[in-house]
């Protein structure tokens, strides 16, 4: 979505010393070694993982997570005695991989596990008791919880009273007091020394089952059985992982790196289903790929129908029946965008109202009918039009739901607990949540909202940040510096494509057509193309004048020829020399 919104740019300095000792200690260019620097890695070690990602050396072991040592143990011990396991996940895109990852090893280990996820708008998010009771009803004796059950200790311990043990898989904030689960598994538990708390529940999930291995391999369980190779759950782990959004550094980035090939050459019937229903042909895949056509995909289910079919899809062997469950996600896509189009509409208008209506340093929206599938999209394009805190909330009679994506400055969840007293409950996590509310209370949520982000955030923090790399000359672009920037791939949250400025580019031609403005650049006698999407005849730039520019750097083929071109992100007229 364009946004007419004011830009900070901001060129990030790098430690020099640092610098110079990633190019001694890692052969590395001053450049990418300025970026692995400005990526936050403190030193040369952490940047030889950063660039290796190898899952051999750089994964930290699955039993330095706080509670994995019971759950394994629990989990086990019901293979072993051939119980009846169930699996409960949430239905977004994280809850479901992760199931499918969990279902697939279970079958693979001998178990037949029962699975189940909630509908959105017949249950709602988390465990109910309800429902877990229908699990004890088919003789389910232990429910693994994935990407859920951490804010549910009154369901847990009901389920404990009919005899049915939980253990909890969920990375969202736990509370103060953790569920009376048999075990909990949450990276962001107090006592939880695990190195990275970025996992979502895709990665815990299968971070879980390479502990289970290790269980049932010690314990011999595979002596007369081929033991699964947990690579090959990869794919649906990176699934997960980008279309949920975590930062791809660390463990994740480690994960995705393998994931992406996994995903690229998988047979499993239902990612090739995916594929073909999203018309990716076979062979490698890009993050951006995963983002922007699977993710939607698999996360249309849950938003407007029912996130079981995802884990069918990712369990199935049959063909037939993978392609069907991939048509069907397809046209729930489809659904979900023209959803997403109206709800969208008329959040924008109640935005632009407030925003015209005085200084605003956050945005709380309801509409009545407003579908909840749709609402963190929503929130999310409101954020980058508006750059504001947004709570967008579907009003259903006397109750709302609602979702909540933020800005940099503004953890989502300690605002929401500044709120708490409108509040009937709440989660999330930094950048993100979900909340139900009752309607009478609405507008003191908005004025308590409003005022607990006006003292977290001063007027400077609501004007987006280009956080920009390195200023590059024409003369620095080309096919190496493509080669050195592969090595940072993928990218997507908290690792991203690198962005660059170049000063006094003369434009030499411009064009502007239906999706933004074609441009021809020169600066000193190199010449390179750029384009800029969502732009309209307002953007500067006319031929003859100098332009200060942010760009992203990609390689386009036309004609039979490759070339390194601009994608611009905001530019500027130049200062001119003399002034």
């Amino acid at each position: 979505m364009p946004t007419d919104l004011r830009k900070r740019w901001i060129l990030k300095h790098a430690d020099e010393n640092l610098v110079s000792r990633y190019v001694e200690r890692l052969k590395i260019s001053p450049l990418l070694a300025r970026i692995l620097v400005l990526r936050g890695l403190a030193d040369a070690e952490s940047a030889a993982r950063y660039l290796s990602s190898s899952l051999s050396a750089d994964l930290p072991p699955p039993f330095a997570m706080a509670g994995m040592e019971a759950a394994a143990e629990r989990i086990v011990r019901a293979i072993k005695d051939k119980a009846s396991i169930g699996v409960w996940a949430d239905y977004d895109v994280d809850g479901t991989t992760g199931a499918s990852v969990l279902v697939s090893f279970l079958r693979e280990a001998g178990a037949e596990p029962v699975y189940h996820v909630p509908h959105r708008i017949d249950e709602g998010y988390g465990l109910n008791i309800e429902g877990l009771k229908r699990l004890r009803e088919q003789g389910v004796t232990l429910a693994v919880t994935v990407d859920c059950g951490i804010s549910n200790a009154r369901e847990v311990e009901a389920a404990r009273g009919f005899g049915l043990d939980i253990v909890v898989v969920d990375h969202h904030q736990p509370p103060d007091e953790l569920p009376p689960a048999v075990a909990v598994i949450n990276p962001h538990r107090r006592d939880c020394e695990f190195p990275d708390k970025g996992l979502c529940a895709a990665g815990l999930a299968f971070y879980l089952v390479i502990g289970l291995r290790a269980k049932l391999r010690q314990a011999g369980w595979f002596q007369n059985s081929p033991e699964p190779d947990v690579r090959r759950y990869l794919d649906i782990v990176t699934l997960g992982t980008i279309a949920d959004m975590v930062p791809l550094l660390g463990v994740n980035r480690t994960l995705i790196r393998r994931g992406l090939a996994e995903l690229g050459s998988s047979a499993r019937p239902g990612v090739v289903a995916l594929k073909q229903v999203a018309n990716i042909a076979a062979g490698g895949i890009s993050a951006g790929q995963v983002g922007f056509q699977l993710g939607p995909r698999i996360n249309a289910a849950g938003r407007v129908d029912y996130g079981m079919k995802v884990v069918e899809l990712l369990t199935t062997d049959s063909s037939e029946v993978a392609l069907r469950i991939a048509g069907e996600l397809d046209e729930h896509n489809r659904e979900r965008r023209a959803i997403e189009a109206a709800v969208l509409a008329q959040a924008l208008a109640q935005a632009e109202t407030r925003v015209n209506g005085g200084e605003r340093f956050s945005l709380v929206l309801a509409g009545e009918g407003w579908h909840a599938g749709v609402l963190g999209i929503v929130a999310s394009r409101i954020v980058e039009k508006f750059y504001r805190p947004t709570v967008v909330i579907g009003i259903n009679g006397s109750e709302g739901k609602g979702s909540a994506r933020s800005i940099r400055g503004f953890h989502m969840v300690e605002g929401f607990r500044s709120c708490a007293a409108h509040l009937e409950k709440f989660g999330g996590h930094e950048y993100a949540g979900g909340l139900t509310i009752k309607t009478e209370n609405l507008e003191p949520f908005a004025g308590a909202f409003e005022a607990a982000a006006r003292e977290r955030l001063a007027s400077e923090d609501l004007l987006p940040r280009l956080e920009i790399d390195a200023a590059l000359n024409f003369s620095d672009i080309g096919f190496p510096l493509m080669r050195e920037l592969d090595s940072l791939k993928p990218f997507g949250v908290g690792n991203p494509e690198p962005l660059f400025m170049t000063e006094r580019a003369q434009v030499c031609e411009r064009k502007v057509f239906s999706a933004g403005v074609r441009l021809r650049l020169r600066q000193a006698k190199r010449l390179l193309g750029g384009v800029i999407f969502g732009a309209n005849e307002d953007f500067p730039g006319r031929p003859g004048e100098n332009l200060d520019l942010v760009y992203r750097l990609s390689e386009n083929e036309w004609n039979g020829t490759t070339n390194v071109d601009l994608r611009i992100v905001d530019a500027r007229r130049a200062v001119s020399e003399g002034a």
